[in-house]
């Protein structure tokens, strides 16, 4: 691990987040254990691993999402752009409109499809007026690969998308706060193919922008939409590094064991 650190110390990309010593308790059950991990930005990564492992509960660590289990304990530092997000002043909602999330079923408010988009830049007071609210709703219907689907029917009900229609409508809902990093939690795992390789595309072009991290149990995705993958197994990241190299030449034998379906 400390070899791999390195090498993303002296990365020319931003470390967006860092993750030092990362421990996850529910009650006394030790969920996560030392986790150590660098997202950079403008990067996918992804968090690998067979069911149970930890990778989504780590994922909601990283904005605080745990908060609402109460039996949750989290440990360790959790860093966004060197602030520790655990300080007791840092306020969590406002933490999420920097880190948003999308979740693993498609989950519109019940509301129009430009209430919607425009519920997070309204109660954040990020547009002045109902013109620079268009815009924003307008900008990030654009940035899901929505807008041209939903141009005519904005007054319309979010629920009454299809499947993969509404995932893009939470992915502009997340993205309208602007914030910097983007969490997607098995993002795809409820949509069909057409609609999972709309996702994936997306996911490759919000890269320009965000830094994105997604869990996914599908080893295929991981090494379609990231750069950077984290292996995680019965609650510690056993591998982590460039996507490539964890699918073609991995370090450790549970890695091997995993990719090639022995373990999983």
């Amino acid at each position: 691990m400390k070899d791999q650190r390195l090498e993303t110390r002296v990365d020319t990309q931003t470390i967006k987040i860092e993750a030092r010593k990362a421990q996850v308790y529910y009650g006394t059950n030790h969920a996560i254990k030392d986790v150590d991990v660098d997202i950079l930005d403008k990067t996918v990564t992804a968090f690998i691993g067979p069911s149970g492992c930890g990778k989504s509960t780590f994922l909601r660590c990283l904005n605080r999402m745990n908060d609402t289990i109460p039996s949750c304990r989290v440990e360790g530092r959790i860093t966004l752009e060197g602030e520790d997000i655990y300080d007791p002043r840092v306020d969590p909602v406002q933490l999420r409109a920097r880190i948003g999330m999308v979740f693993q079923k498609p989950n519109p408010f019940p509301k129009s499809i430009y209430d919607n988009v425009a519920y997070g830049p309204k109660i954040h007071g990020l547009t002045r007026n109902k013109a620079e609210l268009d815009e924003v709703v307008e900008s990030c219907l654009r940035k899901a690969a929505l807008w041209n689907e939903v141009k005519d029917r904005l007054a319309a009900p979010g629920t009454g998308l299809s499947g993969g229609q509404q995932q893009r409508l939470c992915i502009a809902r997340a993205i309208a706060t602007s914030p910097e990093v983007l969490l997607m939690d098995e993002p795809c795992s409820a949509l069909d193919p057409i609609a999972t390789a709309q996702v994936e595309e997306l996911i490759d072009e919000l890269r320009s922008q965000f830094s994105v991290v997604i869990v996914t149990h599908s080893m295929q995705q991981a090494a379609r939409v990231s750069q950077r993958t984290a292996f995680f197994h019965l609650g510690n990241l056993v591998e982590f590094g460039e996507t490539g190299q964890i699918f073609t030449n991995p370090r450790d034998p549970r890695t091997e064991s995993y990719i090639s379906g022995r373990i999983g």
